[in-house]
């Protein structure tokens, strides 16, 4: 005759007891990393559609216009086919609305001073919250774009995507002391 094989009672109380202890430590440690997580991922985002943007502008010979609506939490990309820096209707290539993809992410800033040392006075510093990129990979103007969490007022969790005139995006994290 076989023996039945199981758990008792008292294993099945330990177990779910020591799973209870395990969940009270990870559960705070989880809700403490997915703002700075979601951040990372929204602003590599928009990093990666610029550079999108700038590789279309020379190999299509034309402008790639970027717009920011802090409003809405989104940005658009237009094909600037006329060359006209409008970025038009019939020219657009996608929106993106941040919370979509990552909740509880927007424009925004915690720290008041940018990587070269200036003052910020908004989320977006380009001139009309937009810029282009032209054929040649050039920028049509400088400025930077701050992700922040909504919910939170960690420094180390705010983000900075600085486009140069020669074109160059950079990626920059506040580390709580200083931008790196």
């Amino acid at each position: 005759m076989k023996q039945a094989t199981g758990f008792t009672v008292t294993e099945l109380l330990i177990a779910v007891g020591v799973l209870g202890i395990l969940s009270t430590i990870a559960i705070p440690n989880y809700n403490a990393w997915l703002p700075k997580s979601r951040v990372n991922g929204a602003a590599r985002e928009l990093f990666t559609e610029m550079q999108f943007a700038r590789m279309k502008a020379i190999s299509e010979n034309n402008n790639y216009v970027i717009t920011f609506d802090t409003a809405n939490n989104s940005y658009s990309i237009y094909d600037d086919e006329n060359n006209d820096g409008d970025g038009q209707a019939g020219e657009w290539v996608k929106t993106i609305n941040i919370q979509d993809n990552y909740p509880k992410i927007e424009f925004g800033y915690i720290v008041n001073t940018n990587p070269t040392g200036d003052a910020i006075t908004e989320a977006v510093t380009f001139t009309g919250d937009r810029f282009a990129f032209r054929p040649t990979g050039l920028a049509n103007k400088k400025g930077s774009v701050f992700l922040i969490p909504a919910d939170s007022s960690k420094k180390d969790h705010q983000r900075d995507i600085t486009v140069i005139t020669t074109g160059r995006v950079r990626l920059y994290r506040y580390t709580g002391n200083a931008w790196e």
